[in-house]
């Protein structure tokens, strides 16, 4: 059912069903016509052709409609009616033009507009109109109203070509003079001022050291920019979005409110199941040598950081390499480790141009939770061994990671990307040669900076991917973890609590500082 209907005049008024009927009975009665509800059943097929020809939110102008009376009473055989209808219609047209000469329309003065698909067109006030009603749900009254005021601000500028961005804006400045603040910020426009976006383009993005500078970091952080506006102004609500203006928390990742945080992956799911991505032009099945398994671990990594904000975390790394390790020397084995870590350090081709930010969880014992598993090897076949079998081939990769660390780049300089997380447990300190790899471990602390420890207390696990997912370990845990791959995580949000400026605000006031 339509809602609305352009005058003559260019007025928008409330679209009348009967008054279509009227017009019927009127054209009917001239021929000696007497049924009035004839007349309102035409009118419902009229609707009913209308309908097909337009969506129900378009505006129907007044020759529309009286083209569609014309058509339908003569394809329903009312030839009489129809042609009374046609004669009036034309003498009423006559009048018009031989007795009215109105004032000129903006249209008259060549203004035209540039639209937001990039498109020059001619000015067309019931644009205005049709968005304020279908945008911020404007009643049709105060959607005329506001149209023609605007359109009578522009015919005093000495303009010719308007953008629909600033024909938007001073749309929403009416809509804050008539108290309408919910509807403005509905129709309200997304974006960045010029000067913005050109210091966007010429200067390196301050704010996060891990973007680069160049076109592709460029994009990113102008999209995040848009996302971020989108995000306090529709997802959260007006309190959420108040208090992380005023700084009472934070939240985090704004830009990217269309994805979760951060992810925790499981290297068994890309061992049994190979790389098939979405929308990728090949399929790869199951590694069957480390160094695959490695290119499909880093590809897939790259993948998932288009879908999450933070950062992508594969646990127990080298625990679930081991099978690919047996009968490899420490040369080979150090080969590895290089590579893994160069891969991930220098994957500055991914989303916005950024490294991929990625951590790698290393255990020194197998944990309790895959002790019992049984291990899948080359080609995603189990090898009929558990992961409690591989503890050698797992130290001695472990070990290899942070020698790399160790040794830095090519420059010497630390590598950021993986971060090591080193989970240290009851167990840890009960597994023969812990002392030595603790030691080293702290060697390339102390040296590099790089190493982060991971302390499970008690009968807990933790994933750790820039966020901590810590749990206890139920039995449905050490079920589930019989198929590792079933062990991916991921946290949705990220808020940080500004608890300072909670002391401060409460001002030595004990009962407001804990209310707050």
């Amino acid at each position: 059912m339509f809602n609305l209907i352009q005058k003559r005049d260019g007025r928008v008024v409330s679209f009348d069903k009967a008054k279509i009927a009227d017009a019927i009975f009127k054209a009917a009665q001239r021929v000696g016509g007497e049924d009035r509800k004839l007349a309102d059943d035409l009118a419902s097929i009229v609707i009913v052709y209308l309908g097909e020809k337009f969506t129900s939110e378009h505006i129907l102008h007044i020759e529309e409609i009286q083209d569609a009376v014309e058509k339908v009473l003569v394809e329903t055989s009312h030839a009489k009616t129809a042609k009374e209808y046609i004669l009036y219609r034309d003498s009423r047209n006559r009048i018009r033009r031989a007795t009215h000469l109105s004032p000129k329309e903006t249209t008259d003065y060549a203004l035209f507009v540039r639209s937001s698909k990039d498109d020059i067109v001619q000015w067309d006030r019931t644009k205005i109109i049709d968005a304020l009603i279908r945008e911020a749900e404007v009643e049709p009254e105060m959607a005329e109203k506001i149209s023609r005021e605007v359109e009578t601000q522009i015919k005093n500028w000495d303009v010719q070509t308007l953008t629909a961005p600033l024909i938007r804006e001073m749309v929403d400045v009416k809509l804050i003079e008539y108290g309408l603040e919910r509807a403005r910020r509905v129709h309200t426009r997304l974006g960045l001022p010029l000067r913005d976006v050109g210091r966007v383009i010429i200067y390196k993005n301050k704010e996060n050291a891990n973007i680069p500078h160049n076109p592709e970091a460029t994009n990113l952080t102008l999209a995040e920019s848009i996302k971020k506006e989108y995000a306090l102004l529709e997802v959260f609500s007006q309190d959420v979005a108040d208090a992380h203006i005023r700084g009472d928390f934070h939240l985090h990742d704004l830009g990217m409110i269309d994805r979760p945080y951060c992810s925790g992956q499981s290297l068994e799911y890309v061992k049994k199941s190979g790389l098939d991505l979405t929308n990728a032009l090949s399929i790869a099945k199951p590694a069957k040598h480390p160094e695959t398994l490695l290119a499909h671990m880093v590809k897939y990594s790259a993948a998932l950081q288009g879908h999450f904000a933070g950062a992508i975390g594969w646990d127990a790394i080298n625990l679930f390499f081991a099978p690919f390790l047996v009968g490899m020397d420490d040369t080979e084995i150090h080969q590895l480790a290089q590579m893994l870590i160069f891969e991930y350090s220098q994957q500055s081709v991914a989303r916005g141009g950024q490294a991929i930010f990625s951590d790698i969880n290393l255990y020194w014992e197998v944990p309790k939770h895959f002790e019992n598993v049984e291990a899948i090897g080359p080609g995603g076949q189990y090898t009929g061994k558990t992961y409690s079998e591989y503890s050698h081939e797992a130290q001695r990769f472990a070990w290899a990671l942070f020698d790399v660390y160790k040794e830095g780049d090519g420059s010497g300089r630390p590598f950021f990307f993986p971060k090591p997380l080193v989970h240290i447990t009851e167990k840890f300190f009960k597994t023969p040669g812990h002392e030595d790899f603790l030691l080293h471990i702290c060697s390339v602390a102390s040296s590099m900076g790089n190493p982060y420890f991971v302390f499970d207390r008690g009968e807990t696990a933790k994933i750790s991917e820039c966020c901590r997912l810590s749990f206890k370990l139920e039995a449905s845990d050490i079920d589930d973890a019989r198929y590792p791959w079933k062990m991916r995580y991921t946290a949705l949000q990220n808020i940080t609590m500004n608890l300072p400026r909670v002391a401060y605000t409460a001002n030595w006031d004990e009962s407001k500082l804990f209310k707050q």
